[in-house]
């Protein structure tokens, strides 16, 4: 160890500074003082006559019987494919050396 910080220490030290961030937001929002309630006044009520209303409707109501559909198109095609396949090699152009893979960080 050389000293430095690695990431665990400061996922570790990050969490607890939120931690404590969390903690101190809900002693604040503990201390404050309950709202008072609001007093309700109701408005005084009234009564009023009610008039009678009369509604006549000027056109008579329609009802639908049938409806027309036009028939769904069908559109039909023919397509031709003729497939003709030569045999062909291949071969490699250059090489190049497999380096194994590794895992881990180096310093």
């Amino acid at each position: 160890m050389s000293g430095r910080p690695t990431w665990g220490s400061a996922a570790v030290t990050g969490l607890a500074g939120f931690a404590t961030g969390l903690l101190v937001a809900a002693l604040l929002v503990a201390g404050r003082p309950t709202p008072r309630p609001a007093e309700v006044t109701a408005p005084p009520t009234s009564t009023v006559p009610a008039v009678p209303v009369t509604v006549t409707a000027s056109v008579p109501p329609s009802t639908v019987v049938s409806v027309e559909t036009s028939p769904p198109t069908t559109t039909t095609s023919r397509v031709e494919v003729t497939v003709t396949s030569t045999p062909t090699s291949v071969t490699p152009t250059s090489t190049s050396p497999v380096l194994p893979l590794t895992s881990g960080w180096r310093d």
